[in-house]
């Protein structure tokens, strides 16, 4: 029986590439936040009829569809192998929280665009989703890890 992995070097390196996509775009959003408290801010487009849906879209496809076409790819990749070396493991689960964290930026982007409130409120609540379902918790670290049955790579 292989030997079970410490979850804890998985976890850092994903709470650090969490931290790595959200900083800026919470920075984006406070600078922005700011300056419109200045009351010089005026929204950056006037196009926000064709904007506000491209911003909502765009949100709902990187929190939630193109992670989940991600993972089904990458367990195609492993149909047929007993175990997933644990190299293996770290860049899917880098590349896949990358992917769903970029919808922050779209909620900024429609903050920033002035889009109307429906639009980016649904931007905003994917961003929610993203961040929360792909936070780098023990919990679902360790789920993910028994789920792929991650193997040291060393051991593999």
């Amino acid at each position: 029986m292989a030997e079970k992995l410490n979850p804890t070097p998985f976890r850092k390196a994903l709470f650090r590439r969490y931290l790595l996509m959200l900083v800026p775009a919470a920075v984006i959003f406070g600078g922005w936040a700011a300056y419109r408290q200045t009351g010089m801010a005026q929204p950056v487009t006037t196009a926000t009829d064709i904007i506000g849906p491209v911003v909502f879209i765009a949100g709902i496809i990187l929190a939630a569809a193109l992670p989940l076409l991600y993972r089904i790819n990458f367990v195609r990749n492993m149909v047929g192998k007993k175990n997933v070396e644990s190299g293996q493991f770290l860049s899917f689960q880098l590349n896949l929280m990358s992917i769903a964290l970029l919808a922050p930026y779209t909620a900024a982007a429609a903050y920033i665009a002035g889009v109307p409130n429906f639009y980016f409120s649904g931007a905003f609540l994917a961003s929610l989703y993203a961040t929360y379902y792909y936070f780098p918790s023990e919990k679902r670290v360790i789920q993910e890890m028994k789920l792929f049955r991650v193997t040291d790579d060393k051991a593999a």
